[in-house]
């Protein structure tokens, strides 16, 4: 099964501001996290159950070079990326942004 990727509106909020931060401090860092991200998404689209859960029906990857936490949900054969979470935020935020999507 071939599975697909998906950015909830909310994620890709998030990627923006996580992409306008970074571009701000340095191009090339930009750059960097863009890869780095990519490559989490190539990570879960090959590997989707590796990943622990953070709750019944969402999992997390943690992010090694960055800080920041990928959530996502599988749905048959789509990827549903729900945040890109920095990990200085308040887990509330996070919680309730679970009880809205």
């Amino acid at each position: 099964m071939v599975l697909t990727l998906k950015l909830h509106p909310l994620a890709e909020n998030d990627l923006r501001i996580a992409l306008n931060y970074y571009f701000d401090l340095s191009p090339k860092l930009e750059k960097r996290f863009l890869s780095y991200i990519d490559k989490q998404f190539n990570n879960i689209l090959n590997s989707p159950n590796l990943y622990q859960y953070e709750t019944k029906t969402s999992q997390k990857v943690v992010m090694k070079k960055f800080p920041y936490i990928i959530i996502y949900e599988q749905y048959e054969d789509i990827i549903m990326i729900l945040a890109i979470f920095h990990t200085k935020q308040n887990p509330k935020k996070l919680t309730q942004r679970h009880n809205k999507t």
